[in-house]
């Protein structure tokens, strides 16, 4: 299996929501799953339960994906460029993204979002995933 049949594997596992073969399947033992910004999904998710945790709050945030393309580097790495769509408050959203998939031992071991509209992004998160106010966090 060529590192971009993995990378197709892993878009086929999640439109069925098969995590456990992804998880089982595909994803190294130290997975780590960038995401850029300043927005309740930002950050380094580390391990495949973080990281399913992660695609579950993604798939809430009600983004779907077109225009996908793949091509492979000569180092093994798996670029993928797609775009975005979302819509929240009457507010029409495109986010262009490029996902970089390092591959080890068979299985996605690091991956990086890369995105040409941050502010957007970040906008549109924060628009999805409100915070509890500070009672109810103080309460949790």
């Amino acid at each position: 299996m060529s590192n971009t049949d993995i990378i197709l594997k892993m878009y086929e596992y999640f439109g069925t929501g098969d995590m456990d073969k992804i998880k089982s399947d595909l994803f190294h033992e130290e997975i780590v799953w960038n995401m850029p910004g300043h927005h309740p999904l930002s950050g380094s998710m580390k391990g495949a339960d973080e990281v399913i945790a992660f695609f579950a709050d993604l798939f809430q945030a009600g983004i779907s994906v077109d225009n996908v393309h793949f091509g492979e580097l000569d180092n093994g790495t798996v670029v993928e460029k797609h775009s975005g769509h979302g819509e929240s408050e009457g507010v029409q959203y495109l986010f262009p993204t490029c996902t970089t998939y390092g591959i080890e031992d068979g299985k996605i071991r690091e991956v990086q979002v890369h995105t040409a509209d941050q502010h957007g992004v970040d906008r549109y998160m924060w628009s999805r995933f409100q915070l509890k106010g500070i009672a109810a966090r103080l309460a949790g």
